[in-house]
């Protein structure tokens, strides 16, 4: 009996939990109690308006502290050339870098910043010359020319003159016109003509083995040849007018001439002076290159002074 009176109680046991503990349940209670007043204090803490439930976020922002304002700074609601009114008011000047960084409080950069970038404005472009202008520089160049031109005729007498002083001792008469061509042979008895000189100043002069004043006169032709030996724009010539053209060799060598740097030439003609206008003996003349005449020199001159070699090579310079 005793036996089976025990087992259902210890089943009992195990289908029921323990019964809680009556002071336990008073102490949670009051735990209770005292966590909801907590939360109801917090719950009214985070509804307060303008304040954030996060941590960090609960605690009261910090407020600039306004600086004051400098007794010439304009008040930036009533002054119409504060930076941001210059900025609407002139949309080009709304990017420079001096308005656009000016830090705040700067009364002095604001000043500078407020003041507009002055606007130059450009110059019109002309394109093209218009008739005006194109003739006035027409005439300028004209003018100029005409200038020049006159400046340089006038100084032509003077340069002629200049070359003519150097023969202007031995008293020249000037001629104009084309050296008349002469039937010529030289010592061999080879046919010579002027023209076979063509491109060379000529020195011409006329003699004949009778002539007095002609054997005065050979030995400064001869030294006149030898002085312009380096030269070979110039030929200087001597035309005898004998009639036999076997008496002028032996009259050279009877000079010491045989060796002269003298052109020697014989006029088959013995009147072949007068074609270039000579009446005595002797006569010499200026040819330039072109053949022309340029002067002839009457009777005996000293062609190996130094005066008359400057003379002739003034006039192969000026030809």
């Amino acid at each position: 009996m005793s036996d089976a009176s025990s087992e259902p109680e210890a089943g009992a046991d195990e289908d029921r939990s323990p019964a809680p503990d009556q002071g336990a349940l008073t102490s949670e209670a009051s735990m209770d109690s005292e966590s909801g007043v907590e939360g109801a204090s917090i719950g009214a803490e985070s509804e307060s308006p303008g304040e954030s439930s996060s941590p960090a976020e609960s605690e009261p922002e910090s407020e600039p502290e306004s600086e004051p304002e400098s007794p010439g700074e304009p008040d930036s609601d009533s002054d119409s050339d504060s930076p941001a009114d210059s900025e609407s008011d002139s949309p080009a000047d709304s990017d420079s870098p001096a308005e656009s960084e000016v830090p705040a409080g700067d009364s002095t950069l604001v000043s500078r910043a407020s003041i507009p970038a002055p606007r130059l404005g450009r110059a019109p472009v002309r394109r093209g010359l218009d008739a005006l202008t194109l003739l006035a520089m027409f005439a300028f160049v004209a003018v100029g020319g005409l200038l020049v031109f006159g400046f340089a005729q006038a100084l032509v007498p003077a340069a002629e003159a200049q070359l003519d002083a150097a023969c202007r001792p031995l008293n020249p008469k000037l001629l104009v016109g084309t050296a008349p061509e002469l039937e010529l042979e030289d010592l061999e008895g080879n046919a010579v003509s002027l023209s076979d000189f063509e491109g060379k100043f000529l020195v011409v002069n006329f003699w004949a083995t009778w002539c007095e004043p002609c054997t005065r006169e050979w030995p400064d032709l001869d030294q006149l040849s030898q002085r312009l030996a380096g030269r070979d724009d110039v030929a200087v010539i001597a035309i005898g007018i004998d009639e036999d053209r076997g008496a002028l060799e032996p009259y050279l060598a009877r000079m010491g001439l045989s060796e002269t740097g003298v052109q020697v030439l014989w006029a088959k003609r013995k009147e072949a002076h007068r074609a270039f206008g000579s009446e005595k003996l002797p006569d010499t003349y200026f040819i330039n290159r072109s053949g022309e005449l340029r002067s002839v020199f009457v009777n005996i001159r000293a062609w190996g002074k130094a005066r008359a070699v400057r003379c002739v090579e003034s006039s192969i310079d000026r030809d």
